[in-house]
C-alpha cells in the first residue's frame, strides 16, 4: 500500500516542484542506493513487490515464457522479479538515470532485460505482450487516458493488464502524502500528488473506454511496524488497490 521505507531515520529529499519523471531521475542520481536501498526513500517497494508479485502470478498462472512490458519500470524492481521467474521482459521508464540503474542491477543478477527510455503515453508498441504491468505509475502519468491506451494497443488480444495504484479518499491523503511525507519524513515531500490518485470506479471506467474489461481488485493492507512490516492483500481498497483487466479475443 505505500513505497514507506518504515525504519530509517534518515529525512527523505524534497521532490516538490518537480516534474514526476524528474523525481526519479533525482532519485537515481542523487540517493546512495537508489532504488536498490532497502532503508532508502523507496525501500518500501520491496516489500510491496512480494504481495504485488504473488498477486499478479496467481491470477495470471505464473510468468514464465510470457511477453511482458513493465510500464514505468524504474530501477527494475518488478521486472527483475518476472525475468527471474522465466518472463521475457522490456521495461520502459521516461527516468534515463532510472534505466541506468535497471540496466546494471540486471547485469549485476545475470537477468537479460531489455530496458527502454520512453513515456507511457508515447509508447507505440502494436499487439506485442502477453501483459502488460503498470505499478505505482498510473498516479504519476501526466495524461492517463493515453497511457491507459498505450498500453491496450500493446497488449495481445486475451491479454492481462495488471495495474496498482492509490485510491483518492481521505485515507489515502492522510497515508500517504501527511503520515509519510511530512510527519514521518519517510518518503520525499512531493512524491504524490493527490489529484492524480484514482478511485476505483474512475479507474474502471477509463479501462473500459480503452478497451479492456476489469476483472479482479484486491486492496492492499500493511500489518506490524518497524523492520518486520508487511503488506498484504486485503479486502480494503481505502489507501492503496491493484487488480487486473482482460483484452478481449477478437471475433472470429
Amino acid at each position: 500500500m505505500s513505497e514507506d521505507s518504515g525504519h530509517d531515520s534518515r529525512r527523505a529529499p524534497d521532490w516538490r516542484g518537480l516534474a514526476d519523471h524528474e523525481k526519479y531521475e533525482r532519485l537515481a542520481r542523487e540517493t546512495p542506493g537508489g532504488w536498490w536501498d532497502l532503508r532508502g526513500p523507496v525501500g518500501g517497494l520491496h516489500v510491496l513487490n512480494r504481495a504485488r508479485v504473488a498477486y499478479f502470478r496467481e491470477e495470471m498462472g505464473g510468468f514464465s515464457g510470457k511477453r511482458v512490458l513493465d510500464v514505468g519500470c524504474g530501477g527494475g524492481i518488478l521486472s527483475e522479479s518476472l525475468a527471474a521467474e522465466g518472463a521475457w521482459v522490456i521495461g520502459i521508464d521516461p527516468s534515463a538515470a532510472s534505466i541506468k540503474t535497471a540496466r546494471e542491477h540486471a547485469l549485476s543478477q545475470g537477468l537479460e532485460i531489455d530496458y527502454r527510455v520512453g513515456f507511457a503515453e508515447a509508447m507505440d508498441f502494436r499487439e506485442e505482450f502477453d501483459a502488460v504491468f503498470a505499478v505505482d505509475v498510473l498516479e504519476h502519468v501526466e495524461d492517463l487516458r493515453a497511457a491507459l491506451f498505450a498500453c491496450s494497443r500493446a497488449l495481445n488480444p486475451g491479454g492481462f493488464f495488471g495495474f496498482l495504484t492509490h485510491n483518492q479518499t481521505l485515507e489515502a491523503f492522510t497515508f500517504m502524502i501527511w503520515e509519510q511525507e511530512y510527519r514521518q519524513q519517510v518518503m520525499p515531500k512531493g512524491a504524490h500528488d493527490f489529484h492524480k490518485f484514482i478511485t476505483p470506479e474512475a479507474l474502471g471506467a477509463a479501462l473500459e473506454r480503452v478497451g479492456l474489461t476489469p476483472v479482479g481488485l484486491r486492496g492492499l493492507t500493511r500489518s506490524g511496524s518497524g523492520e518486520s512490516y508487511a503488506i498484504e492483500v486485503s479486502d480494503d481498497l481505502s489507501i492503496s488497490y491493484l487488480g487486473y483487466a482482460m483484452k478481449p479475443l477478437k471475433a472470429a
